[in-house]
């Protein structure tokens, strides 16, 4: 199947990421802000509507992942939702690494015990050539075949460029899945968004787009 990709450069946007509970930092409830609509030196033109819902404001924060301390210690940070369950991933002697081709899985955020079905996945991509957006195409090739269709751009998540990709459900559904892959000082982190309903986490995934920040702990 022919790659259809479509880059289109936002100025700055606002980024998704099994299962194990954890206690991340806990950060007073706010309810995330809907992008500005006009394009600016520090906001962006939404796109609502497929493939990338612009329009679904974000959740409120509840928990950050990421910094020193927390259950996933990352080279970059974010909100989650409140309840979610946060671990990270470890391999084991019988299973070994969590792995799709060169990306190696760090951290899972399981939406279960908030109420809905799905996670949050957070991946580091080795070996690969390239930025941001090499990094999230040789992801979805791996974790895909309906990725070949994948449509990306270029935004700005949270503090951090980022390259993001909307990309058709392997069931066929109507809302796409979604990844995004941010620049780190140690390189660019996937995340991706996996759930049988996109269109219920989505402001979840908005909310990690939205905080989004490089881990100087």
């Amino acid at each position: 199947m022919e790659r259809r990709t479509r880059v289109a450069v936002l100025a700055a946007l606002t980024i998704g990421l099994t299962g194990g509970c954890a206690d991340g930092k806990e950060e007073p409830p706010s309810a995330g802000a809907s992008p500005s609509a006009s394009p600016s030196a520090t906001a962006s033109p939404v796109t609502p509507g497929p493939p990338w819902h612009d329009e679904v404001a974000a959740a409120a924060a509840g928990t950050t992942v990421g910094g020193k301390g927390t259950p996933c210690e990352l080279p970059v940070t974010f909100s989650v939702p409140a309840r979610w369950k946060v671990e990270a991933v470890k391999g084991s002697a019988e299973f070994g690494e969590a792995r799709l081709g060169k990306a190696l899985m760090l951290c899972e955020i399981d939406a279960k015990p908030a109420g809905s079905i799905g996670f949050l996945r957070v991946w580091r991509v080795d070996g690969v050539a390239g930025g941001a957006e090499a990094h999230l195409k040789h992801f979805l090739d791996a974790y895909s075949p309906k990725a070949a269709d994948a449509e990306y751009r270029r935004l700005k998540a949270g503090t951090l460029d980022a390259v993001e990709a909307s990309y058709p459900r392997r069931d066929g559904g109507a809302v796409n899945d979604r990844a995004v892959a941010v620049s780190s000082l140690y390189g660019p982190i996937v995340l991706s968004l996996d759930t049988p309903e996109p269109t219920e986490l989505l402001p979840a995934y908005q909310l990690v787009k939205q905080s989004a920040r490089i881990n100087r702990d």
